[in-house]
């Protein structure tokens, strides 16, 4: 025998809104980042940290200004990182024997190895979201999205300001 559930308050106050594709993206946007970040944080890396680790792992030998360029992060930002990544032993920047100016930036064994235990972390979190989902729904999902994300990268973003209302 089943029983029917009585709606929570936050279940009534979203029904409307479920309905919505795009709160939706919004909502499960919002829980897969704290999932991501909470399966990074005991490794002492946030999720742009895991990006640039990615970045430097697919480009070795990238510049500082290629990979704020390529990954759409400032140049301070970049520098903080790469200064955070040499401290830990993580990254290491070269100067480029054919431009003195620039330098190199390298994952370090330690960087590689830290970058396979956070891709490990990630695809847990990433489990913990889907779980609810069969192998072949997970694959369809994940076809679906990459046409999304295709639609996103060619549409220029709006300019809004998405902080409190006026």
């Amino acid at each position: 025998m089943t029983s029917v559930k009585t709606p929570t308050q936050f279940e009534a106050a979203v029904r409307g809104l479920h309905d919505r594709t795009g709160f939706l993206f919004g909502k499960i946007g919002w829980r897969a980042t704290r999932l991501f970040a909470a399966a990074l944080e005991p490794m002492g890396l946030r999720p742009k940290h895991y990006g640039v680790l990615n970045f430097l792992d697919a480009h070795p030998g990238a510049s500082q200004q290629e990979l704020g360029a390529t990954m759409g992060i400032d140049p301070s930002s970049v520098v903080a990182i790469i200064d955070d990544f040499e401290r830990a032993g993580v990254a290491e920047r070269r100067r480029d024997p054919t431009d003195r100016r620039r330098y190199a930036v390298h994952l370090t064994r330690r960087g590689k190895a830290l970058l396979q235990r956070a891709r490990e972390a990630a695809l847990g979190a990433e489990e913990a979201l889907l779980a609810d989902l069969e192998p072949d729904e997970r694959r369809a999902l994940h076809l679906l999205l990459v046409k999304v994300a295709h639609t996103v990268d060619r549409t220029p973003s709006p300019d809004v300001n998405c902080g409190p209302l006026r």
